[in-house]
């Protein structure tokens, strides 16, 4: 699962994710709960994703990552991990870690 980077205080575009499993065969969602953390990985300090997860596809195993701000809020490379409730059967399932760029923002001054 790729990650793609995003800018340091850049709320769009969302990120679309696609859980798949080691063998490439899509993650069922379906009434799956997302939530996930972020872990820089300079400081090792871990918090949660504050944006929302949406699932879009559950059984593609597609969803949305809509930032919060929190998200990114500072610029540097991340260990980013997803983790899915599910009301029955086996539960949570979780990502392996996925590493996200956040770059910083450069305004340009005339």
């Amino acid at each position: 699962m790729a990650l793609t980077a995003a800018v340091k205080g850049g709320l769009r575009p969302s990120q679309i994710v696609v859980w798949a499993r080691s063998d490439g065969t899509a993650e069922n969602l379906t009434d799956a709960t997302l939530t996930g953390t972020i872990t820089n990985r300079a400081t090792t300090t871990t918090r949660a994703i504050a944006g929302t997860l949406t699932v879009t596809d559950g059984a593609a195993g597609q969803f949305r990552w809509d930032y919060a701000a929190g998200d990114v809020d500072t610029a540097g490379e991340f260990d980013v991990q997803f983790s899915a409730a599910f009301a029955t059967g086996q539960t949570p399932a979780r990502t392996l870690v996925s590493r996200w760029t956040v770059h910083d923002y450069r305004a340009v001054t005339a």
